[in-house]
């Protein structure tokens, strides 16, 4: 807990009861950007930061509880979340299968289909308010509200469709399209040294496009989150290269499922022994994972 708690305020916990922290760099971030990327002296500035800013953390925590309840439906436990200048942290953890993990990666960009719905209607109303063309009438004091409300309810709609697409379609782990790209090689029956080996040559160079991307277009968070994937790739290439793969998450499931073989084949040969010397057999063991084992996915993003 000591990563999520540093340099964080606590929001209180989410409908579903999961503890909910906000790091003090993301209203930094989000302040400079806000400032920089409209022009300045016009008096909806500061609207503008003040509509943003919670429409960005609503929807970064409604993807993060995409993930956290998902991990719930496979047996696993969300411990918290973390909203920070990268996105969102979900800490869960479970040891569920592959093809389950996947599903967990996978619900966190699909919370961004219905959003993208709720926005589109908010546009259209404001549309209306704003410029006499839509469905929906709306009663607001000054047309720069409803033109606002144009602009913000745009922007979310692109920013929604944006992080669909770029979470599913980008396989550079951390992000949930490298967690789908391993699920799906471990599920193929690839061995984890193969599948962490294809990750990371995956990811990197996806990193150095997205490094070079952020340069030219001058977007600290883009430059960011290519460093958080050059971080995350070292780190899987580190465990890799000490022969510890099975201490990174992205691999707990086939550590825990490993030794539940070795377990059962241990099993299976004392009974054997027995049988052959004429004595007694213990049963097998209960079905269900071995205590201690996989760690679990966290944090998903």
């Amino acid at each position: 807990m000591a990563f999520q708690n540093k340099w964080s305020l606590p929001l209180g916990s989410c409908l579903f009861g999961i503890p909910v922290r906000l790091h003090f760099t993301f209203l930094v971030l989000l302040a400079i950007q806000s400032l920089t990327a409209i022009p300045a002296g016009k008096w909806w500035v500061l609207l503008w930061f003040l509509a943003l800013g919670p429409v960005l953390l609503a929807t970064i925590l409604i993807h993060e509880l995409g993930h956290c309840l998902a991990a719930r439906s496979v047996g696993g436990t969300a411990e918290s979340i973390l909203l920070w200048p990268l996105g969102g942290l979900a800490f869960i953890h479970h040891n569920a299968s592959p093809k389950a993990d996947m599903w967990v990666a996978v619900a966190g960009p699909l919370t961004h289909i219905p959003m993208i719905g709720i926005w589109l209607a908010a546009s259209l109303a404001t549309t209306k308010a704003a410029y006499g063309r839509a469905f929906v009438t709306m009663s607001v004091p000054y047309p720069e509200g409803a033109q606002l409300g144009v602009a913000l309810s745009s922007v979310a709609i692109i920013m929604n469709i944006s992080l669909l697409l770029f979470n599913l379609l980008v396989p550079a782990y951390p992000l949930d399209g490298g967690r789908i790209l391993v699920d799906a090689l471990l599920a193929c029956g690839v061995a984890p040294p193969t599948a962490a080996k294809v990750t990371l040559g995956v990811a990197v160079p996806l990193a150095v496009g997205i490094l070079i991307y952020g340069a030219v277009q001058v977007q600290v968070t883009t430059i960011l989150i290519s460093a958080f994937i050059f971080w995350a790739c070292w780190q899987l290439f580190d465990c890799l290269r000490k022969g510890v793969l099975d201490q990174h998450p992205l691999f707990s499931f086939t550590a825990s499922q490993q030794q539940q073989q070795q377990q059962q084949q241990q099993q299976q040969q004392q009974q054997w022994a027995a049988a052959e010397a004429g004595q007694p057999a213990g049963g097998y063991p209960a079905a269900g994972y071995p205590a201690g084992g996989g760690t679990g996915r966290a944090p998903a993003f």
